[in-house]
């Protein structure tokens, strides 16, 4: 049977990202974190081809380049001078630091978007229901809440585009009200299905007794021993950056970028550890591929 990075179990997903979460935050260095950039971004083309990836890009990209642009304006320490920009000096070592600033956000959002894509909410209900089941329930709501609210305005826009009600055509004046009335109707059907659901989890009694499972998750061997490891590549990354490997001092001397000695063997562990759904994922196609061969 193929197994791919997916059906992993979702207490081994859930501490895997936590790990890499908190790697991310820990080490600031340029090389390891566009590493960890390019290695999310296969992840993304593997698990959809990059399809959810596509909707954030450019939201991406912006945030990332406005951090960018304005970190060395805020940031006055440093020993190199580039240039001058309105009698202000621009360091070299902001600039450094604003190219790692956006490198993180840009791996934390795009791990954040595999998040979605592997943790279903089934899988998440499953982890947090047992010790805290009404915020579990908050939560995917909430997370639930702003995508639900989206896509039920396009689909009463299309339908109010039909009536003549357009946000795209007339004064400024006609769009605003025109909008205001396609709000209302937002508020006045969200409103209406939330007391149908509200309705629909009392008569099923939710709440009321230990909840059910629709799929029976069981640790697996694979889960044991893919846990297992990615906790060991995981203390080592805390190890190293114990050491101050894999975080690029700034101040008061500006270290080289370039790796050198022991940095290159926890830049080995750490692109093992973010390619762990590479590995998992690449291991399924070619068992796939060998199937196939063989029939």
């Amino acid at each position: 049977m193929i197994r791919g990075f997916r059906s992993i179990h979702p207490f081994v997903l859930f501490v895997y990202y936590v790990y890499i979460i908190t790697s991310l935050m820990l080490y600031q260095h340029p090389f390891f974190l566009l590493t960890a950039l390019c290695l999310v971004v296969y992840v993304h083309v593997l698990l959809d081809r990059g399809e959810q990836l596509k909707r954030w890009i450019w939201m991406l990209v912006l945030m990332s380049i406005f951090i960018f642009i304005l970190t060395p304006f805020f940031n006055r320490r440093g020993n190199h001078v580039l240039f001058y920009l309105f009698d202000n000096p621009v360091m070299l070592e902001a600039v450094i630091q604003g190219v790692m600033i956006a490198l993180t956000l840009m791996c934390i959002l795009a791990v954040f978007i595999t998040f979605n894509i592997v943790m279903t909410s089934d899988k998440f209900l499953f982890i947090v229901s047992k010790w805290f089941p009404k915020w579990g329930m908050l939560i995917m709501l909430s997370m639930r809440f702003v995508p639900l609210l989206r896509k039920r305005l396009q689909d009463i826009e299309q339908v109010q585009q039909v009536k003549g009600v357009s946000l795209r055509q007339g004064t400024v004046r006609q769009r605003a009200k025109n909008g205001m009335l396609l709000m209302q109707i937002l508020l006045t059907f969200s409103l209406e299905e939330s007391i149908q659901s509200g309705d629909s989890m009392t008569a099923r009694g939710y709440g009321l007794q230990k909840r059910s499972k629709y799929h029976p998750y069981e640790m697996t061997h694979r889960d044991w021993a893919l846990g297992f490891v990615m906790t060991v590549f995981f203390g080592i990354i805390l190890y190293g950056w114990w050491l101050e490997d894999g975080v690029l001092a700034l101040l008061p001397a500006l270290e080289p970028i370039w790796l050198s000695g022991r940095e290159w063997f926890f830049y080995a562990i750490w692109f093992m550890f973010i390619g762990i759904p590479i590995f998992v994922e690449g291991r399924e196609v070619l068992k796939w591929k060998y199937y196939q061969q063989k029939m």
